[in-house]
């Protein structure tokens, strides 16, 4: 599948949706917002709007409990790529902070073609370990 790397945040404009893992009821709040198989809610913000290709941005992603509750101190991983050609991000975007209660701070996202992208989220918090799935088209 994709190679492993480390993440924080997310997308805008120029992208469409294209699969159930993506929720744009709520998009005055965030960029993207989809849920994992827990409950978590992911928000993810683009500090690039549009995104371009070959431009590298960072992203500010946001999680919450299933009680809305800001998810503090968790460790968050990206894998993302492009299954139909088979190949991964061509960065290897890095969560290096967390930049308020729940919001971090993920940078060096590049993605370098037009095309279907799936991002996968790892969180883990406290010793439990969930992903969400974020689904789009540049």
């Amino acid at each position: 599948m994709f190679p492993k790397l480390n993440l924080a945040t997310a997308c805008c404009v120029g992208i469409s949706f294209i699969a159930s893992s993506v929720n744009s009821a709520d998009l005055s709040s965030a960029d993207f917002r989809v849920r994992s198989d827990d409950g978590y809610a992911v928000e993810i913000h683009s500090q690039l709007s549009p995104i371009k290709i070959n431009k590298i941005h960072n992203w500010i992603i946001k999680v919450t409990d299933s009680n809305n509750r800001p998810l503090n101190n968790a460790s968050i991983e990206m894998i993302g790529g492009m299954p139909d050609h088979d190949h991964g991000l061509p960065t290897e975007p890095q969560v290096t902070e967390e930049v308020g209660p729940g919001k971090y701070l993920l940078q060096g996202v590049r993605f370098h073609m037009q095309g279907k992208w799936q991002i996968i989220f790892t969180i883990t918090e406290s010793g439990n370990q969930d992903q969400a799935i974020l689904n789009l088209q540049l």
